[in-house]
């Protein structure tokens, strides 16, 4: 891509913002498109566009393929909290303790159509798992993976595998057949995967469980600090492991404009409410990690934001270009220290050279 293009790009993906340089809409090429839909923006370009009055002046395959996404996503979304609705009550009337992650709440702190999931994640004890794997099961769901839009079953090798290697259990699936969501995808997660001593800390952030308000819902999830903590830990875990990188899943650009909608709608007290609870929970450098890198493409300039997600590196500003190979037992790091500049690199994982562990 162009420089231009690139600047248009991210300044599409800055929805919360309203400095979209006008002549940038002159740089609306197939390639920048491309971006927004591999990124799963498409839908916060739209909104960016539409608040600043710069639809009509796009080309119109550009306009009306932005348009068809945020239309198919508020589609999506609505099934979508159907889905959610249900399972939130199941989960109530099986006394679960598990809380929902991610997505669940994301989507409707978004402008309608701006962000779908895939999915519903729930975080639960390792002891209440094989309890909520029954209660999915007695209500239709089944444990495996989708091929080709058909369900494909999970034997029991995969199905052990799974709990004794990811720490997490085989997705299970739902034919639901709603408009624009055909299939219900939960995913039961007993283990974070990113931390030493993590039965303690997944068990801190199970103990924060509390209610938000979703779409005139009651969810169940961590309290709002936790759950930014855990959204930070979560993208640390992908773009800094080298199978994430190997599969190019690690820079996908929604998992970071996800941070950028929450740190901005948070005060400044909220924001540090968020750095003291990392420490408290050993994730301090994640935090910081998936900040920099959050206000490194979204161009935040937030001076005491950018402190303390600094301070929270305690002084390893290495860990921003650094990526680990657990299964080999190496670091690697990226030649490239500009996070948008690594952003838009056709090939990360050549762009890392390995260095001493």
């Amino acid at each position: 891509m162009k420089e231009q293009e690139k600047k248009f790009f991210l300044a599409l993906c800055r929805f919360a913002g309203k400095d979209l340089e006008p002549s940038l809409t002159a740089y609306a090429t197939p390639g920048v498109l491309g971006q927004l839909f591999y990124n799963r923006l498409a839908g916060v370009a739209h909104e960016t566009l539409r608040r600043q009055r710069l639809l009509d002046g796009l080309p119109r395959e550009f306009r009306n393929a932005l348009e068809n996404a945020a239309e198919q996503n508020a589609v999506r979304n609505r099934s979508y909290y159907r889905c959610v609705k249900e399972l939130a009550g199941l989960l109530e009337r099986g006394n679960s303790g598990a809380v929902m992650l991610k997505g669940a709440l994301l989507c409707a702190l978004y402008p309608e159509g701006c962000r779908t999931s895939n999915d519903i994640d729930l975080l639960a004890a390792p002891e209440e798992v094989t309890a909520l794997g029954g209660l999915l099961t007695e209500n239709g769901f089944r444990q495996g993976t989708l091929r080709g839009g058909a369900f494909v079953p999970a034997s029991r090798e995969e199905i052990i595998a799974s709990k004794m290697l990811r720490g997490e259990t085989v997705p299970y699936f739902r034919e639901v057949a709603l408009p624009g969501l055909r299939w219900l995808e939960v995913d039961v997660n007993f283990s974070l995967g990113y931390t030493y001593g993590e039965p303690d800390v997944l068990r801190r952030l199970l103990a924060s469980k509390t209610t938000a308000e979703v779409n005139g819902l009651q969810l169940p999830v961590p309290a709002r600090a936790d759950f930014f903590v855990h959204l930070c830990a979560h993208l640390y875990k992908e773009a800094a492991t080298l199978p994430w990188v190997r599969m190019k899943r690690d820079m996908t650009l929604y998992k970071y404009a996800d941070l950028y909608l929450l740190l901005s709608g948070m005060s400044a007290a909220e924001k540090e409410d968020c750095f003291v609870r990392s420490r408290e929970l050993g994730l301090a450098g994640c935090c910081g990690f998936a900040v920099l890198q959050t206000a490194a493409l979204f161009g935040l300039t937030d001076a005491e934001l950018f402190s303390a997600a600094t301070d929270a590196l305690d002084g390893n500003v290495e860990m921003l270009h650094r990526v680990a190979a657990p299964s080999e037992k190496k670091i690697y790091r990226y030649r490239t220290e500009d996070v948008a500049a690594r952003f838009f690199l056709d090939d990360r994982l050549a762009d890392l050279e390995e260095v001493p562990a």
